[in-house]
């Protein structure tokens, strides 16, 4: 008698799972192989890039993409500032100079326009306690506190801020060398020359050679800047004749008594 094989509940699910295993690894291996055959073609994908740098909405994956550095900023972890953020904090002591301050007095002691040095000074010394903060090479300093260890002392000047009359001169090279009250006589031109030899001329004046030689430079309130070039016979002691080119000033200025300032290193 004939009769079919019983295939059992446990014999099923055995075939089952067999039949499943090559199926499966089947359909993998197809899968690869294809995806092998397509690997040479580049992958396509759309990214979004700002406008300002992208010249097309697609881009090709592993090829280079220009975008612009941005920089790294490390962030805090755990709480923490990072290490190369964070601030060296130093104080240092100096001694800094303190300037000298300058007062400036009218004076008629000197001629108009110029000054003159009557004391010195001298600078003073201050020390300083300075915090020095230091983030990343950018150095901070502050200055805490300071304290006066030598008070500079002041220099003291005198000037005369009147008008300067006559012809200019170079004020900076010149110091007053003697200081008279004389006459003054004005006088124009005679005729003849100086006794110096040169033609009289608005700045030359007449003097007494015992008492301000020839060749000196002076000044004269009132007149100006002036050369001792000539002499005169009425012209002794403290006199002196002062030259203009026209009678009317000669007029208008007349006798007077005036001071005059014999200026050194003037010859």
């Amino acid at each position: 008698m004939y009769s079919l094989p019983i295939t059992t509940y446990t014999d099923y699910w055995r075939t089952t799972k067999l039949w499943s295993t090559y199926v499966g690894g089947a359909l993998a291996l197809w899968a690869g192989t294809s995806w092998a055959g397509r690997r040479s073609e580049p992958f396509m994908a759309t990214m979004a890039i700002p406008a300002s740098l992208r010249a097309t909405e697609t881009i090709r994956v592993g090829e280079h993409l220009s975008i612009p550095d941005v920089p790294y900023r490390p962030q805090e972890k755990d709480g923490q500032m990072p290490v190369a953020l964070r601030p060296q904090v130093m104080t240092e002591y100096r001694l800094q100079e303190v300037p000298i301050p300058v007062e400036v007095r009218e004076s008629s002691q000197v001629p108009p326009g110029m000054k003159k040095v009557v004391e010195e000074g001298s600078i003073g010394l201050k020390r300083q306690v300075i915090k020095v903060v230091t983030v990343q090479g950018d150095i901070q300093e502050q200055v805490v506190h300071e304290f006066e260890l030598n008070a500079p002392k002041k220099r003291i000047m005198i000037q005369n801020s009147k008008p300067v009359a006559g012809e200019p001169l170079d004020l900076t090279r010149l110091n007053v060398a003697r200081i008279f009250t004389v006459e003054a006589t004005a006088y124009t031109y005679t005729g003849n020359r100086t006794a110096t030899g040169v033609q009289p001329r608005k700045g030359l004046i007449a003097v007494d050679p015992s008492v301000i030689p020839l060749g000196s430079r002076v000044y004269v309130d009132g007149y100006g800047y002036a050369t001792a070039a000539d002499t005169g016979g009425a012209i002794l002691g403290n006199k002196v004749d002062v030259f203009f080119p026209s009678l009317r000033e000669c007029l208008d200025w007349g006798r007077r008594p005036v001071r005059l300032y014999l200026l050194a290193n003037s010859r």
